[in-house]
């Protein structure tokens, strides 16, 4: 369609800005007032997809998120049905990275106005989320806060735990390691800022017949149960984010238990692609590099953005998922074997780059997708 080319900061949000004020946070936090060997003290991991305390033999990990502004659309089209699996996800997939095996879950709803059917909905949700998640939703909070939320908010916290010696923190990666790719089911909980805008740009209907062919191998559009016709554009882009419990947990408990394909120490590290998109693997190791030279498919509607925003591909890449929701970095002896493991129980992962020893710096099939810092 032509116009401006658009981006993430011009569309309300400055990722290098946020960067720089969470850091800014982290500098102002001081030290914990827990003292190493006690129970809940802090344990430094690299990476930072989770919080890790100590727990005597256990260690504990947590991790907080929301849905954010998908919640926007969501609400726009009276579709809730997913954003339940959303939060959970979020909060979930970032524990996998670390090597924890999630157990339950906590959620806060804050709404201007109390509405009992919302209310229902989200509940329905999150309850599907926890099934796939297989955590238990330990208990949460609700809070109406007219003047202070202007439309529905959705954040929780995950709890996970691992065996104490048992974490996943990519200190073991070296070069020739393989990369595994793992398939989105969508935009999953990143970018809406930026998808909205692409949305008043196009003229668009969220509830009109998606204007792309939105069939894409390794995912199904779930919020049209039972339609006879395509989705429409607003289902594809609230399809709910995928869940990696299954396979990523069975995985890492195999191993661990002998019975896997690969000895535990062969899983070298665990990406989940969020926000700053591919740039997420720069959390993992302070030298080496990443490559991705055989991406897995992109999903139509990001092609969709990209063409209607006159996106650039490094700022999509930046951005979004593009396809591949969770990254897994292992030992290239037992790439074949993970891969063919994995391939069974989430059809449509497969190997798409090594690490190297290149630099400090993700670099990717299309020249232009480059990321020296993060």
């Amino acid at each position: 369609m032509g116009g401006k080319p658009m981006d993430y900061a011009s569309s309300g949000v400055d990722i290098d800005a946020e960067g720089r004020a969470v850091e800014s946070l982290i500098g102002a936090l001081g030290t914990s007032v827990r003292a190493p060997g006690q129970k809940g003290a802090p344990v430094p991991l690299p990476g930072g997809f989770g919080g890790i305390v100590e727990f005597g033999d256990s260690r504990l990990a947590l991790a907080t998120d929301g849905v954010g502004s998908k919640l926007q659309l969501a609400s726009q089209m009276g579709r809730l049905e997913g954003v339940g699996i959303d939060c959970i996800a979020m909060n979930v997939n970032d524990l996998i990275c670390v090597g924890a095996e999630p157990l339950a879950f906590v959620d806060y709803i804050a709404v201007p106005k109390t509405d009992p059917h919302v209310h229902s909905v989200l509940g329905a949700s999150l309850a599907e989320g926890c099934r796939l998640a297989r955590v238990t939703l330990a208990g949460g909070e609700t809070a109406t806060l007219p003047g202070i939320v202007t439309e529905l908010d959705l954040s929780g916290t995950a709890l996970g735990w691992f065996p104490t010696g048992h974490a996943i923190t990519g200190e073991g990666l070296k070069s020739g390691d393989a990369l595994i790719g793992l398939p989105s089911s969508g935009i999953h909980s990143n970018g809406f800022t930026l998808v909205r805008a692409v949305l008043e740009r196009s003229g668009a209907q969220l509830d009109e017949a998606s204007p792309f062919d939105s069939e894409h191998d390794g995912r199904r559009v779930v919020l049209n149960p039972g339609s006879d016709g395509p989705p429409t554009l607003g289902e594809v882009l609230l399809n709910p984010t995928r869940i990696y419990v299954d396979p990523l947990v069975d995985l890492v408990l195999a191993c661990r238990s002998g019975n896997g394909p690969c000895a535990s120490a062969d899983i070298k590290a665990m990406v989940h692609i969020t926000g700053g998109g591919l740039s997420n693997l720069l959390r993992l190791h302070e030298t080496l590099g990443w490559h991705i030279d055989d991406p897995l498919p992109v999903p139509p509607e990001f092609r969709w953005i990209a063409e209607v925003g006159s996106v650039e591909s490094r700022e999509m890449h930046r951005t979004f998922n593009m396809g591949m929701g969770m990254v897994l970095a292992v030992s290239q002896s037992v790439a074949g074997s993970v891969l063919e493991w994995l391939a069974e129980r989430l059809p449509g992962t497969r190997r798409v780059g090594s690490v190297n020893n290149d630099g400090r710096k993700v670099t990717h099939a299309d020249p232009s997708v480059v990321f020296e810092h993060y």
